[in-house]
Order: C-alpha cells, then structure tokens, then sequence
C-alpha cells in the first residue's frame, strides 16, 4: 500500500470560508447586511471579498451594536438580489468554512430557497466543530477567543471579512497540524476523533524508544504517559512534571514494560497526573506499580512514614491554572478524588465558578457533616501530601479556605481573576502541541 503524502493530499483541497452578519437568526424574517468571503488554494489565501447589503429592512439597535453596521452604512447598497450571483460563483464547488457552519449555511440556504435558487451542495467544514475534537477540554471556543489562544490577529469581530479572515487563519493552523499528525483520508478532517487531538498522541510499536525520548523533550507541561498491552490492557500509567529530568527512567521503563501501545498526553498541572495515577493504579500488574512507587520514592525523595500525614485534611480548595490559557481546574479536598474537579473559564464562569464552591461547601456542612473524605489511596497518600506541602508557598497554585470563601466571596473571587490572569498562559497551549 502506498504511502499517504498528508501535505499533498491536504494542498489539493480547496475551500471558501464563509462569514455572515444578519438582522437577525430567521432566514425567513431576517436578512443579511454582510458577506465575508476568503478563497484557500494550496493551502494559501488567495482571494477575499466583502459584500455590504441592503437588507430593505431595519436593523435592530442591539445588531447595530454588535457588528458596528450602521442603518446608514448599507441604505446605497446593493440588494442580496443583486450580488447572490456573485457570491456563488465565488464560492464555486469549493469546501465552505465557517467557524459556526450551523448557522451560516442553513441561514445562505434559507435566503437561496426565498430567491427561487438552489440550496448549497458544497461540502461543509466547522472550524469550531474542529477546535472540539482538536482541544477537548476548551471551555469556550468562539472565534475571538481562539484567535487569542492561536495570535491570530483580529480587530473587528462580528465584521464579516474580518471573520472569514480570521476563521481562515485558524483553518491553515489546523490543516499544518493536520498534516503533522499524518492526515490519510479527507473525511478526517470531519470527524479528527482518536488521532488528532493536540494534548495527546498515541505512539505504537514502529516507533523507535527514541523517537518518544525525542518527542518528551520538547513537552513544556507535566503529562501522564500510559502504557498499555495487547487489547488495551492497561500496563502502567507514569505522571511526569518536568519531563528533561526524569528520561532516564522513562528510558527504563520502555524496556521494562512489554507495551503495544503508548500514549502521552499533556495535563497542565502535575496534580492532575497524580489523581490520573490514583485512578488507574490498582489496575497495574503488581510489578508496574512496584515500579512507579520506586520512582516516585525517588522524585519526592519520602518514604511511608516520615511525611506531613494532616496536610490533605488542611486543604479545602485547591485552585491550579488549566492546560489551556485563562481555563482553571478546581480541586475539592473536601471529597478529595479522580473525580471531584471542574474546569472553569475565568472571567466567563466566574458565577458558575461560585456556585461550585458554594455546593461542596453545603454537601461537606450538611451531608458530610463536616468530615473530610479522602480517596486517595494508600500507597500514593506521602506523594500527594508531599507534593501538595512543596506548593504551599508555589505562586503556580491557590488555596481557598472554605470560611475566607464564605466571609468574603468577592474578594476570593477577585484573588482567583487574578491568579487566572497572572497564570493565563502559563503551559503555551495549544501553540505548543503534542
């Protein structure tokens, strides 16, 4: 079988990315006042176009607002009648973009069915569907904020050629990664599930030891690799925070464990591969983890008894900058497990945030009637107490205390905008990428 050039395959597609700005969200009471349209051909922008239209009705004070169009702005202005022709001939058969194709198409469609022509055939693509698979844990993945993350530049949003321009950006973005992570079939670039994701990669047995050392050295965030067997038996899962120093028992471990497959993905706080071990340890086979133990006696330089054994019972929030810039994960030690943490996009979330904090603090009062759980286990209970006593004085995490929240909820809020702010982008993802 012959083998797939990605960037060659990718290069022979073209697309058309589309924006539209409207007076509102029924195509059959609503017109559109814009049109951006940008052109890709061998993976370059080639041609844009901007149509301002007259949509022979008002536009709302609140559209007016958004978008900056102006009733004025488009009363000389051509008709949709008028330049409808036009605007499909620049699409042609091309692969339309949109960065909410929910929207944008059904609503141009809507419009051609009013005008007596036929609906798009064009093969769709969403780069916001895109960013879904691509960065699994994104809070929030509107046009704006993914320009931010990808230093895309956009000025005008909600101005439809500034956002074709800026959705075309973030789709040449995606198709480099794309042909990075060896694109073989066009419909993957629908459906990336499983293979291209930016915060994992999944590496088998036609990879060399050293191509996985090589791929390590380049990571700037704590990651968990997990090594599984035949089936998907899971063999070991190995939570790294400054992944340089530790290759030489990464080294040992690849001779150690008889993998098939590996996978490493990033996690942003290395307390997060921690509660990642905790989930997965008892699966191991004994000698795994009689491994990982090793190592960890060794990072954390504690045996089982000579360590803080109250710290975990001192603790009731535990807040941490997320994987992705201005995202935070929230740890409760309240109910400390795998499971009890929420990813929260800060100054968006800030009520979901809140009340968060609110309900763990109601449940431990009233239900757990004040006494923490923890479901650690054992064995892992020195290096979680260990790690958490080494960021206590760690500017790279925060603390709440459940009577400063309740006594004083604004200020501990602004103290967290502020953590978020200082820590926004404090792991260089997804710039940086698996």
């Amino acid at each position: 079988m012959d083998e797939v050039n990605s960037e060659e395959l990718v290069k022979s597609l073209e697309f058309c990315v589309i924006d539209l700005e409207t007076t509102g969200g029924n195509p059959k009471s609503d017109q559109i006042i814009e049109i951006g349209l940008v052109q890709i051909k061998n993976k370059e922008i080639t041609k844009s176009k901007n149509f301002l239209i007259n949509p022979e009705m008002t536009i709302p004070d609140f559209i007016q607002k958004l978008t900056s169009i102006k009733q004025d702005d488009i009363k000389d202005c051509p008709t949709i009648q008028e330049i409808i022709d036009e605007v499909l001939s620049f699409i042609g058969d091309r692969i339309l973009v949109a960065h909410n194709t929910s929207f944008d198409i059904p609503f141009l469609n809507g419009i051609l069915k009013k005008l007596g022509k036929k609906e798009l055939q064009n093969k769709v693509l969403c780069t916001n569907v895109m960013t879904k698979y691509l960065i699994p844990e994104i809070m929030n993945s509107n046009l704006n904020y993914m320009s931010q993350l990808f230093n895309i530049e956009h000025v005008k949003a909600h101005r439809a050629i500034e956002d074709a321009k800026a959705t075309a950006i973030l789709l040449l973005k995606y198709l480099d990664i794309f042909i990075e992570k060896k694109i073989r079939k066009i419909n993957q670039l629908y459906y990336p599930r499983n293979k291209f994701e930016l915060d994992r990669i999944h590496i088998d047995r036609t990879h060399s030891n050293q191509f996985i050392l090589d791929l390590l050295k380049k990571t700037k965030a704590p990651i968990v690799m997990t090594f599984k067997g035949e089936q998907g038996t899971l063999l070991c899962t190995l939570p790294l925070e400054e992944v340089s120093e530790d290759l030489e028992y990464v080294k040992e471990m690849l001779n150690f464990v008889d993998w098939k497959i590996i996978t490493i993905k990033l996690v942003g706080p290395y307390f997060e591969a921690l509660l990642q071990l905790n989930t997965h340890f008892n699966k191991f086979p004994e000698e795994n983890r009689e491994k990982v133990l090793d190592y960890l006696h060794k990072k954390f330089e504690v045996d089982s008894i000579n360590y803080d054994k109250n710290i975990l019972n001192k603790v009731d929030f535990l807040v941490a900058p997320h994987l992705i810039a201005n995202q935070l994960t929230v740890y409760s030690f309240l109910n400390l497990s795998s499971k009890n943490q929420l990813i929260f996009k800060f100054p968006g979330h800030k009520k979901k945030f809140q009340q968060y904090i609110k309900n763990q603090i109601t449940r431990f009062e009233k239900n757990a009637k004040g006494k923490k759980r923890n479901q650690i286990l054992k064995p892992l209970i020195p290096f979680f107490s260990t790690y958490v006593s080494r960021i206590s004085s760690s500017d790279n995490y925060l603390f709440i205390e459940r009577s400063s929240f309740k006594s004083s909820l604004q200020e501990e809020t602004t103290k967290i905008e502020e953590f978020v702010l200082k820590k926004s982008n404090l792991f260089q993802f997804p710039t940086s990428h698996l």
